[in-house]
């Protein structure tokens, strides 16, 4: 029997979790099945390794997996607007990096934010400012608990920057989310905007 991997397993429930939180918008669903194609994900970087995408650099942090050509964890993902950076973290988190469909306006990422939240979810924190690369945004954090299963904590931040707005997501399970914040931290304090 052929088991799906840790990876395949953590993105499937990111997926569920950004299906509920594209459910909480309003937004149309999508539902997309991941490929069961069997090629071999990346290595995890031994050391710090630099990354780029349109608008942005940044460092993955060592050990984290850069998952952003791969098609089935992207569309495991079932988020909206396009993915610029999928990171995974040794622990199975994500940290996904992503422009908005539509440009928010700085009076609004707060309420951006809050509209983002899906129902049911706990621990809701207030929006609170956050700077990356020498850019403001607002940043809260929240966690959701599936009926069967272990809760999934979620850090999102919204950032306008050179025309567009930009989201940063954690998320991972509830009790690896202190280490997989520090696996951001490290993502946020590289990041440089181009």
């Amino acid at each position: 029997m052929h088991l799906p991997s840790p990876c395949a397993r953590a993105l499937a429930a990111t997926a569920c979790i950004a299906t509920l939180t594209i459910t909480a918008c309003g937004a149309p669903r999508t539902t997309v099945t991941p490929s069961s194609s069997t090629s071999s994900a990346p290595a995890p970087t031994a050391s710090a390794q630099p990354f780029a995408a349109a608008g942005f650099r940044t460092d993955i942090p060592a050990g984290w997996q850069n998952q952003t050509t791969n098609q089935s964890a992207i569309a495991a993902l079932n988020g909206s607007g396009p993915v610029l950076m999928l990171l995974a973290a040794p622990d199975h988190g994500v940290v996904v990096a992503r422009t908005t469909p539509q440009p928010v306006a700085d009076d609004q990422l707060g309420q951006y934010l809050t509209s983002n939240v899906p129902p049911g979810a706990t621990g809701v924190s207030q929006a609170e400012p956050v700077n990356v690369g020498a850019v403001s945004g607002v940043v809260m954090t929240f966690v959701v608990t599936p009926t069967a299963g272990a809760g999934q904590e979620t850090e999102e931040m919204v950032l306008n920057q050179a025309g567009n707005s930009y989201t940063i997501v954690l998320t991972t399970a509830q009790a690896d989310f202190a280490q997989d914040a520090t696996g951001l931290q490290e993502i946020l304090n590289s990041w440089t905007w181009t």
